[in-house]
């Protein structure tokens, strides 16, 4: 009878340990090394030009080499992320409201590849003014990065600044990169 206990014991630890286990479904990203130029942030792949092409929820293609000569953000989101949802109203006010008419252009990627149905309910709970891409979870592996985060394109296609904490928490940062990027 002790016997059984014990197994039963361990196998309880056991199940309850693999419930407790982090998800491993988001990439873990390495802290970045500092430099003030990027708001903290180390640009990833400095000088790469990253191009993507990828259909919008209003049913066009966008391709991130036609903003040549702007500044681009890239939210990158999951269609049923609650943080994401949280967040991307102060994504539209912050880089939308803001810097209109001064050549930054916003961008949204899926990256949890949701349906259209799903992306639409995304943009229309946010209130959202900027193009929202399907199925980017090829352009978030490219960049490196996952859902709820931002990056920063400069005017010449080169990635300037790779967000590595919640949008919401990287907003600061990032608009810090799109303000010192405008100037040049």
């Amino acid at each position: 009878m002790k016997t059984l206990i014990k197994l039963s014991m361990i196998f309880s630890l056991s199940v309850f340990s693999l419930s407790c286990k982090v998800d491993t479904a988001e990439p873990a990203v390495a802290p970045p090394a500092t430099t003030p130029s990027t708001g903290g942030q180390t640009p990833p792949k400095a000088d790469v030009v990253v191009d993507f092409t990828l259909s919008s929820d209003a049913n066009t293609k966008i391709k991130l080499a036609d903003y040549k000569d702007k500044v681009v953000v890239l939210f990158f989101f999951g269609s049923g992320c609650s943080s994401c949802k949280a967040t991307s109203p102060s994504v539209q006010s912050t880089f939308v409201a803001n810097y209109a008419g001064k050549n930054v252009e916003v961008i949204g990627l899926d990256t949890w590849d949701g349906n259209l149905a799903a992306v639409q309910s995304f943009r229309k709970l946010s209130n959202l003014t900027f193009p929202l891409l399907l199925e980017a979870s090829s352009v978030a592996k490219t960049f490196e990065t996952t859902y709820d985060r931002l990056v920063i394109v400069d005017k010449k296609g080169v990635v300037r600044f790779k967000g590595t904490q919640l949008a919401g928490n990287d907003i600061a940062n990032a608009k810090k990169v799109v303000d010192e990027y405008l100037a040049k």
